[in-house]
């Protein structure tokens, strides 16, 4: 006998077959068993024998169905192992890839020379901020040219030599008109028409010109030095002068140091320079403007008060 579910040879005398576990019927007839595993079966009911019952032939392959099964899975699991090792070289790999970087493509460079397209198209008073001299000036270790440096809090500041003076600027331009108030103490003063012409590669120049007097300057872009005094070894002093002189206004000042340096301050003007004694209550300071300048005083201690020039300064 042959098990209706799974096609086994199994013996007759069977009520439960041994391979699939299914209930064997004996009124069970067989009409065929085809090579390709499928069986066709037909049950006859044997109390009713007055007309034929009609069954509907029923097909089952395990065989195939294990397969289709096995194909499902697999699938999964090639699924999932292809997911996980891309993970795994995305996580290995990422430190060693380079990160991406933005690049403009290179400019040529022109083959004629610059022309007014390379100029400053629009003037502001940005423009001006950074460190300018005079153009055609040379400074030299014996020498000194003044320098200006403009800020982005309004203030300017002239360097020459061994001073230093502060002042201020103010915007005044109206539309294309450009024009700055220029106020540095004991240097460069005025109102000035200006404009700024130039490129990064060549440098600026700046052009300014008095609206009262027409008078015109040519500065270009420098930076700005200053030059600082040497003193004398163990060079001849007064103790009695060495400290920090403030006078009754508080507008100027005096620091001599026990080195033989000394600054003076007038105002916003600072000199730095060098001093000893060169007779009896006579001193001399030494100092950088264009070239070595030098100045002979006559001073008066008295007390905790030092008179020079006629100006009453008080140790502080």
């Amino acid at each position: 006998m042959i098990c209706p579910r799974c096609g086994e040879v199994i013996s007759d005398s069977e009520t439960l077959c041994p391979f699939c576990l299914q209930d064997i019927d004996l009124n069970v007839e067989f009409n065929d068993y085809r090579k390709d595993g499928f069986v066709q079966i037909q049950t006859k009911n044997e109390a009713d024998t007055s007309e034929p019952i009609n069954y509907t032939p029923k097909y089952f392959n395990i065989a195939e169905f294990n397969i289709f099964v096995i194909a499902i899975v697999f699938v999964l699991v090639v699924s999932v192992f292809t997911v996980f090792s891309l993970r795994f070289v995305q996580k290995t790999h990422v430190d060693y890839v380079k990160p991406y970087e933005v690049t403009t493509a290179p400019t040529e460079k022109p083959t004629e020379a610059p022309t007014t397209e390379n100029t400053v198209k629009k003037v502001t008073i940005k423009n001006l901020l950074g460190s300018w001299t005079i153009k055609g000036s040379v400074d030299t270790p014996d020498t000194a040219i003044p320098y200006y440096t403009f800020t982005d809090s309004g203030v300017v500041q002239e360097n020459y030599g061994s001073i230093t003076s502060t002042g201020v600027y103010k915007d005044l331009s109206e539309d294309d008109d450009h024009i700055v108030y220029i106020m540095v103490d004991n240097g460069f003063s005025g109102t000035y028409r200006y404009n700024v012409t130039g490129n990064k590669h060549d440098g600026y120049t700046l052009t300014l010109e008095d609206i009262n007097t027409k008078a015109a300057y040519t500065l270009v872009t420098a930076v700005a030095k200053s030059k600082k005094l040497t003193p004398e070894d163990n060079p001849k002093i007064d103790m009695k002068l060495v400290g920090y002189w403030l006078s009754a206004d508080k507008d100027k000042d005096y620091r001599f140091h026990s080195d033989g340096s000394v600054s003076r301050r007038t105002g916003e003007t600072v000199t730095e320079g060098i001093w000893s004694v060169t007779g009896k209550n006579v001193i001399t300071i030494q100092y950088m403007k264009e070239t070595l300048k030098s100045v002979t005083l006559d001073y008066i201690i008295n007390g905790k008060e030092l008179m020079i020039t006629n100006t009453t300064y008080k140790k502080q």
